[in-house]
Protein backbone atom coordinates (compact mmCIF):
# COMPACT_ATOMS: atom_id res chain seq x y z
CA UNK A 1 0.00 0.00 0.00
CA UNK A 2 2.41 2.33 1.10
CA UNK A 3 4.73 1.41 -2.35
CA UNK A 4 1.72 2.40 -4.05
CA UNK A 5 0.89 5.35 -2.64
CA UNK A 6 4.81 6.22 -3.30
CA UNK A 7 4.87 5.19 -6.88
CA UNK A 8 1.23 7.65 -6.90
CA UNK A 9 3.33 11.02 -5.44
CA UNK A 10 6.38 10.34 -7.76
CA UNK A 11 4.54 9.82 -10.66
CA UNK A 12 3.05 13.99 -10.71
CA UNK A 13 6.52 14.44 -9.82
CA UNK A 14 8.20 12.77 -12.83
CA UNK A 15 6.00 14.14 -14.83
CA UNK A 16 6.41 17.88 -13.67
CA UNK A 17 9.95 17.37 -13.97
CA UNK A 18 9.97 16.02 -17.55
CA UNK A 19 7.51 19.34 -17.91
CA UNK A 20 9.86 21.47 -16.70
CA UNK A 21 12.62 20.32 -18.75
CA UNK A 22 10.55 19.87 -21.63
CA UNK A 23 9.92 23.74 -21.27
CA UNK A 24 13.38 24.65 -20.51
CA UNK A 25 14.68 22.74 -23.57
CA UNK A 26 11.76 24.83 -25.68
CA UNK A 27 12.63 28.20 -24.38
CA UNK A 28 16.67 27.44 -25.19
CA UNK A 29 15.61 26.70 -28.31
CA UNK A 30 13.61 29.51 -29.05
CA UNK A 31 16.15 31.77 -27.20
CA UNK A 32 18.94 29.66 -29.89
CA UNK A 33 16.33 30.96 -32.18
CA UNK A 34 15.97 34.11 -31.28
CA UNK A 35 19.62 34.74 -31.25
CA UNK A 36 19.94 33.24 -34.55
CA UNK A 37 17.47 35.19 -35.88
CA UNK A 38 18.38 38.67 -34.40
CA UNK A 39 22.03 37.41 -35.29
CA UNK A 40 20.72 36.84 -39.07
CA UNK A 41 18.36 40.20 -38.92
CA UNK A 42 21.62 42.11 -37.95
CA UNK A 43 23.63 40.95 -40.34
CA UNK A 44 20.50 42.06 -42.58
CA UNK A 45 20.49 45.40 -41.66
CA UNK A 46 24.22 45.58 -42.05
CA UNK A 47 24.27 44.48 -45.16
CA UNK A 48 21.32 46.69 -46.24
CA UNK A 49 23.03 49.54 -44.87
CA UNK A 50 26.39 48.57 -46.57
CA UNK A 51 24.57 48.31 -50.12
CA UNK A 52 22.64 51.69 -49.27
CA UNK A 53 26.14 53.36 -48.80
CA UNK A 54 27.15 51.48 -52.39
CA UNK A 55 24.49 52.56 -53.73
CA UNK A 56 24.78 56.22 -52.35
CA UNK A 57 28.23 56.58 -53.62
CA UNK A 58 27.60 54.57 -56.47
CA UNK A 59 25.15 57.88 -57.31
CA UNK A 60 27.67 60.57 -56.09
CA UNK A 61 30.27 59.28 -58.66
CA UNK A 62 27.51 58.70 -61.10
CA UNK A 63 26.39 62.32 -60.90
CA UNK A 64 29.63 63.55 -60.41
CA UNK A 65 30.64 61.74 -64.02
CA UNK A 66 27.61 62.90 -65.54
CA UNK A 67 28.49 66.68 -64.91
CA UNK A 68 32.07 66.30 -65.54
CA UNK A 69 31.24 65.36 -68.70
CA UNK A 70 28.13 67.87 -69.05
CA UNK A 71 31.17 70.62 -68.34
CA UNK A 72 33.39 69.37 -71.01
CA UNK A 73 30.08 69.27 -73.32
CA UNK A 74 29.09 72.66 -72.66
CA UNK A 75 33.51 73.81 -72.47
CA UNK A 76 33.20 72.20 -76.02
CA UNK A 77 30.52 74.34 -77.38
CA UNK A 78 31.87 77.58 -75.70
CA UNK A 79 35.28 76.74 -77.79
CA UNK A 80 33.24 75.94 -81.10
CA UNK A 81 31.25 79.02 -80.23
CA UNK A 82 34.20 81.46 -79.92
CA UNK A 83 35.98 79.80 -82.69
CA UNK A 84 32.75 80.48 -84.60
CA UNK A 85 32.96 84.30 -83.74
CA UNK A 86 36.97 84.64 -84.25
CA UNK A 87 36.30 82.70 -87.64
CA UNK A 88 33.76 85.76 -88.43
CA UNK A 89 35.29 88.47 -87.08
CA UNK A 90 38.61 87.59 -89.13
CA UNK A 91 36.06 87.23 -92.30
CA UNK A 92 34.93 90.53 -91.81
CA UNK A 93 36.51 92.99 -94.94
CA UNK A 94 35.99 96.33 -93.90
CA UNK A 95 36.57 98.77 -90.92
CA UNK A 96 33.85 99.53 -89.23
CA UNK A 97 32.29 100.51 -85.46
CA UNK A 98 29.98 98.72 -83.75
CA UNK A 99 26.60 100.16 -82.37
CA UNK A 100 23.65 98.99 -81.65
CA UNK A 101 24.56 95.97 -82.95
CA UNK A 102 24.40 97.50 -86.47
CA UNK A 103 28.16 97.58 -88.43
CA UNK A 104 28.92 101.02 -89.68
CA UNK A 105 31.36 101.93 -92.63
CA UNK A 106 32.38 105.66 -93.41
CA UNK A 107 32.37 106.67 -96.28
CA UNK A 108 36.04 106.91 -96.49
CA UNK A 109 36.03 103.40 -96.16
CA UNK A 110 33.60 102.64 -99.02
CA UNK A 111 35.21 105.04 -101.42
CA UNK A 112 38.94 103.60 -100.40
CA UNK A 113 37.64 99.68 -100.70
CA UNK A 114 35.76 100.73 -103.91
CA UNK A 115 39.45 102.41 -105.81
CA UNK A 116 41.84 99.28 -103.65
CA UNK A 117 39.50 96.80 -105.82
CA UNK A 118 39.51 99.21 -109.05
CA UNK A 119 43.73 99.19 -109.08
CA UNK A 120 43.57 95.46 -107.80
CA UNK A 121 41.25 94.74 -111.27
CA UNK A 122 38.84 93.06 -108.44
CA UNK A 123 35.42 92.14 -109.51
CA UNK A 124 33.08 95.06 -107.98
CA UNK A 125 29.94 92.34 -108.34
CA UNK A 126 31.70 91.26 -105.10
CA UNK A 127 30.25 94.29 -103.39
CA UNK A 128 26.34 94.75 -103.02
CA UNK A 129 25.47 98.08 -102.76
CA UNK A 130 21.73 99.00 -102.04
CA UNK A 131 19.98 102.23 -101.84
CA UNK A 132 17.18 101.70 -99.50
CA UNK A 133 15.38 105.31 -100.24
CA UNK A 134 12.37 106.15 -102.38
CA UNK A 135 12.33 105.82 -106.16
CA UNK A 136 12.33 109.79 -106.31
CA UNK A 137 15.26 109.86 -104.53
CA UNK A 138 16.91 107.27 -105.88
CA UNK A 139 16.61 108.13 -109.48
CA UNK A 140 17.19 112.05 -108.28
CA UNK A 141 20.89 110.68 -107.58
CA UNK A 142 22.49 107.45 -105.90
CA UNK A 143 26.04 106.05 -105.04
CA UNK A 144 27.73 104.71 -108.73
CA UNK A 145 27.06 101.48 -108.72
CA UNK A 146 24.15 101.24 -106.36
CA UNK A 147 20.88 99.14 -106.93
CA UNK A 148 17.48 100.57 -105.58
CA UNK A 149 16.40 98.06 -102.67
CA UNK A 150 12.90 98.87 -103.02
CA UNK A 151 10.64 98.05 -99.93
CA UNK A 152 8.12 94.90 -102.11
CA UNK A 153 11.24 93.22 -103.43
CA UNK A 154 11.83 89.48 -101.75
CA UNK A 155 15.08 89.77 -99.88
CA UNK A 156 15.14 86.29 -99.86
CA UNK A 157 15.58 85.42 -103.33
CA UNK A 158 17.50 88.66 -103.59
CA UNK A 159 20.08 87.73 -101.88
CA UNK A 160 20.06 84.00 -100.75
CA UNK A 161 19.89 82.90 -104.46
CA UNK A 162 21.57 80.55 -105.72
CA UNK A 163 23.61 83.16 -107.70
CA UNK A 164 23.95 85.46 -105.10
CA UNK A 165 25.94 83.13 -102.40
CA UNK A 166 28.99 84.44 -104.01
CA UNK A 167 28.87 87.79 -102.79
CA UNK A 168 30.56 88.84 -99.51
CA UNK A 169 29.96 92.04 -98.81
CA UNK A 170 26.11 94.38 -98.85
CA UNK A 171 26.60 97.88 -98.03
CA UNK A 172 22.77 99.54 -97.23
CA UNK A 173 22.14 103.15 -96.95
CA UNK A 174 19.46 105.74 -96.71
CA UNK A 175 19.22 109.78 -96.96
CA UNK A 176 21.04 109.63 -93.31
CA UNK A 177 21.14 105.95 -92.81
CA UNK A 178 18.93 106.20 -89.10
CA UNK A 179 15.85 104.72 -90.34
CA UNK A 180 14.81 102.70 -93.46
CA UNK A 181 18.71 101.32 -93.94
CA UNK A 182 18.55 100.06 -90.38
CA UNK A 183 15.12 98.96 -91.86
CA UNK A 184 16.34 96.42 -93.85
CA UNK A 185 19.54 95.80 -92.03
CA UNK A 186 17.53 93.94 -89.40
CA UNK A 187 15.52 92.52 -91.57
CA UNK A 188 18.72 90.77 -93.46
CA UNK A 189 20.17 89.77 -90.20
CA UNK A 190 17.01 87.77 -89.64
CA UNK A 191 16.05 85.59 -92.60
CA UNK A 192 20.40 85.38 -92.60
CA UNK A 193 20.04 83.86 -88.74
CA UNK A 194 16.32 81.88 -90.21
CA UNK A 195 18.48 79.88 -92.81
CA UNK A 196 22.18 79.45 -90.64
CA UNK A 197 23.04 77.79 -87.51
CA UNK A 198 23.75 80.59 -84.92
CA UNK A 199 26.38 81.96 -85.18
CA UNK A 200 26.57 81.28 -88.65
CA UNK A 201 25.99 83.91 -91.14
CA UNK A 202 25.57 83.67 -95.34
CA UNK A 203 26.60 87.83 -94.89
CA UNK A 204 28.88 88.32 -92.19
CA UNK A 205 29.80 91.28 -94.14
CA UNK A 206 26.48 93.57 -93.81
CA UNK A 207 26.97 97.22 -93.19
CA UNK A 208 25.50 100.13 -93.00
CA UNK A 209 26.98 103.51 -94.49
CA UNK A 210 27.13 106.06 -91.39
CA UNK A 211 25.51 109.38 -91.93
CA UNK A 212 23.46 107.89 -95.31
CA UNK A 213 23.76 109.23 -99.07
CA UNK A 214 23.37 113.10 -97.48
CA UNK A 215 26.68 112.82 -95.68
CA UNK A 216 28.02 111.11 -98.77
CA UNK A 217 27.08 113.34 -101.24
CA UNK A 218 28.68 116.19 -99.22
CA UNK A 219 32.25 114.59 -99.57
CA UNK A 220 31.97 112.54 -102.54
CA UNK A 221 29.66 113.98 -105.23
CA UNK A 222 31.85 112.23 -107.98
CA UNK A 223 31.39 108.99 -106.67
CA UNK A 224 27.60 109.21 -107.40
CA UNK A 225 25.33 109.38 -110.09
CA UNK A 226 23.04 112.76 -110.42
CA UNK A 227 22.25 114.83 -107.58
CA UNK A 228 20.76 114.94 -103.76
CA UNK A 229 16.88 114.78 -103.68
CA UNK A 230 16.08 115.51 -100.13
CA UNK A 231 13.23 112.77 -99.05
CA UNK A 232 10.74 115.92 -98.31
CA UNK A 233 11.51 117.47 -101.40
CA UNK A 234 7.79 119.45 -102.10
CA UNK A 235 8.42 118.72 -105.37
CA UNK A 236 7.48 114.76 -104.40
CA UNK A 237 4.49 115.11 -102.12
CA UNK A 238 2.55 113.11 -104.25
CA UNK A 239 5.39 110.55 -104.45
CA UNK A 240 6.48 110.36 -100.58
CA UNK A 241 2.44 109.74 -99.36
CA UNK A 242 2.62 106.47 -102.18
CA UNK A 243 5.96 105.26 -101.02
CA UNK A 244 5.03 105.48 -97.30
CA UNK A 245 2.29 103.77 -97.90
CA UNK A 246 4.13 100.99 -99.82
CA UNK A 247 6.33 100.93 -97.05
CA UNK A 248 4.05 100.22 -94.28
CA UNK A 249 2.47 97.70 -96.34
CA UNK A 250 5.86 96.19 -96.89
CA UNK A 251 6.18 95.97 -92.82
CA UNK A 252 3.50 94.36 -92.14
CA UNK A 253 3.99 91.74 -94.57
CA UNK A 254 7.12 91.82 -93.20
CA UNK A 255 5.89 90.86 -89.50
CA UNK A 256 3.45 87.99 -90.81
CA UNK A 257 6.61 86.53 -92.46
CA UNK A 258 8.89 86.90 -89.48
CA UNK A 259 5.52 85.28 -87.28
CA UNK A 260 5.47 82.52 -89.60
CA UNK A 261 9.15 81.49 -89.58
CA UNK A 262 8.72 81.26 -85.30
CA UNK A 263 5.04 79.71 -84.93
CA UNK A 264 6.06 77.48 -88.57
CA UNK A 265 2.20 78.05 -89.45
CA UNK A 266 0.76 80.07 -92.28
CA UNK A 267 -1.41 83.31 -91.59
Amino acid sequence: MEAFLLQLIRKPLLNQTQITLTMSQQMKEINDDGSKRGLFCRKKIKIDQNDNHRNYFDGISKVRCENEEQKEENLGNKNDMNLSFEEQKQDLILEYHLENSIQYISGETLVLFKMTMQVQNMKLNHVLLYDCRYQYEFQGGHIRGATHLNHLINLSEELFGVTQQSKKIVVLYCEFSIKRSKEKYFEIRQLDRSMNIYPKLTYKNLYILSKGYSEFYKKFQHMCNGCYVRMDDPTYEQELEQEEEIRNIAKQKNKLKQIQRITGCLI
